[in-house]
């Protein structure tokens, strides 16, 4: 037997805090988080169809948020399970339901690391991971799984990088900052093959897109950020760079990527 050169489980830990999975964080970000996601519906498409759904199976989608892909997920016919550590963000995922008409979604309120796979949490056909902090604990997304399992996490610019950039100079920096180096699913990617599961990966195209009319109507869709009285001069210079004209108007375009690790049971 030969010790490992690498420990990346070790790694993941040190990239994923155990902060990033408290309810108190998400909460205060809920209704961003949800603002975010409404930007990247042109998206939605290919990453919902990379799992592959068939109607009446059961998707557990961890760390939902404000259902981006467990909505979509359900209308296709989905039975998807919601769970969140956050009652904020299963709220914004329970309006945006409503909204949508889409019903066969339960949610669950329950921290990652209080989730006991077949006790308090029963295995799905489909268990997806889109940028969650579970990622930290493989073994239990595996146990989760019936069919297959998906874990999506950016492979380029992230939300959180858009998001610093918007508020600078508005709100204070961050106190944790992206790390530069090994990219998350590289670490995902790893620790499978450590724990003789046969992964395979795919990039799926990602970002925010959206069309304006002109700059006034940029800068108030952006009312959910709800940033403070005396602000607005900064945001617009903050957002100016990220606003092309296009057709009489201005796109909002940031282009990225998803990576896509998953694995068959």
């Amino acid at each position: 037997m030969h010790a490992k050169l690498i420990d990346w489980q070790l790694l993941m830990q040190l990239t994923w805090p155990p902060t990033i999975g408290r309810a108190a964080m998400w909460d205060g970000f809920a209704r961003r988080y949800d603002g975010y996601a409404r930007l990247s519906e042109p998206y939605v498409a290919p990453q919902l169809a990379a799992l592959a759904l068939q109607p009446g199976e059961t998707l557990l989608d961890v760390g939902a948020g404000p259902g981006r892909l467990a909505i979509p997920a359900a209308l296709q016919g989905a039975k998807v399970t919601a769970l969140d550590v956050s009652a904020s963000m299963l709220g914004e995922l329970q309006r945006n339901a409503q909204a949508a008409g889409a019903g066969n979604i339960d949610t669950v309120e329950l921290a990652w690391e209080d989730v006991r796979p077949g006790d308090n949490l029963q295995p799905h056909d489909v268990v997806l991971l889109s940028r969650s902090p579970a990622m930290r604990d493989l073994a239990k997304v595996d146990a989760l799984a019936r069919r297959a399992a998906y874990v999506m996490v950016y492979s380029g610019r992230s939300l959180k990088s858009f998001h610093d950039e918007l508020v600078a100079g508005i709100e204070p920096a961050p106190p944790v900052q992206e790390r530069p180096g090994l990219m998350s699913y590289v670490l995902v990617f790893n620790q499978l093959i450590d724990m003789g599961i046969e992964a395979h990966v795919d990039y799926l195209p990602d970002g925010f897109d959206k069309w304006y009319p002109d700059e006034d109507a940029a800068v108030a869709d952006f009312a959910w950020l709800d940033l403070p009285a005396g602000s607005e001069a900064r945001f617009r210079a903050n957002l100016a760079p990220w606003l092309q004209p296009e057709a009489g108007g201005l796109r909002l375009k940031i282009e990225t990527r998803t990576a896509v690790v998953w694995w068959r049971k």
